[in-house]
């Protein structure tokens, strides 16, 4: 998918989440963005189980990793507003492939 398409998606992700969540930050949603991206330039991101010396932010990016391309992926990113803040952060740093439906 093209760098438009993945804004549009990141952007509806965004406003569902708002909706969701009243809590939402768009400041924290570019702060996880920073600890994601830095998480994958250091090779944190990977199919793992939870670790307690990471942060909750790749925690929850390693968990739906983990679940990406499977039938729990999309309970397991609806789980909490964390797992929201880490698919953003993961689409957003071209982690997680949008494909066409």
């Amino acid at each position: 998918m093209n760098k438009q398409t993945t804004n549009k998606h990141i952007a509806t992700c965004v406003k569902s989440a708002k909706e969701r969540f009243d809590n939402f930050s768009e400041a924290k949603s570019y702060k996880v963005f920073l600890i994601i991206k830095e998480a994958k330039a250091r090779g944190l991101l990977q199919k793992q189980p939870p670790d307690r010396c990471l942060s909750p932010y790749i925690n929850a990016a390693n968990r739906i990793l983990e679940t990406f391309g499977t039938e729990r992926f999309f309970p397991t990113v609806s789980a909490n507003i964390t797992h929201i803040y880490a698919y953003v952060a993961l689409v957003a740093t071209n982690t997680i492939k949008l494909t066409a439906a």
